[in-house]
């Protein structure tokens, strides 16, 4: 038997409450530095750089490399373009293990072992 629960999604206005709520700072002030890091995040990927990280807090970095098209797993015809952009999103090891921690210390998960 397969346990469907509701999905929880979390906009980006529900983040800018919960930062608010967590630090007291205004949501305007919030919305403005999640904006302009999203911004950051497409200047710095969207360049020329072959390579680019970008470590957004501990335990989670993007990355942007320019990659042959013999490199891509797209199933699209790449082999006429001269570079593909990968894009990757990663959480560290030791961040995933503190996630799991987490979930390991939760009343209701622990029900549905």
């Amino acid at each position: 038997m397969e346990n469907r629960e509701a999905r929880k999604y979390y906009s980006q206005k529900n983040v800018i409450n919960e930062l608010h709520h967590k630090t007291g700072y205004p949501v305007d002030d919030i919305a403005r530095i999640l904006n302009s890091l999203g911004d950051m995040v497409k200047d710095k990927c969207g360049g020329n750089d072959s390579y680019v990280e970008i470590k957004l807090f501990p335990g989670l970095k993007i990355t942007s490399r320019l990659i042959p098209p013999q490199e891509s797993k797209s199933n699209l015809n790449v082999s006429e373009c001269g570079f593909i952009l990968s894009l990757n999103a990663a959480f560290s090891d030791y961040y995933k293990q503190e996630i799991r921690d987490l979930h390991r210390d939760t009343p209701q998960l622990a029900l549905r072992r």
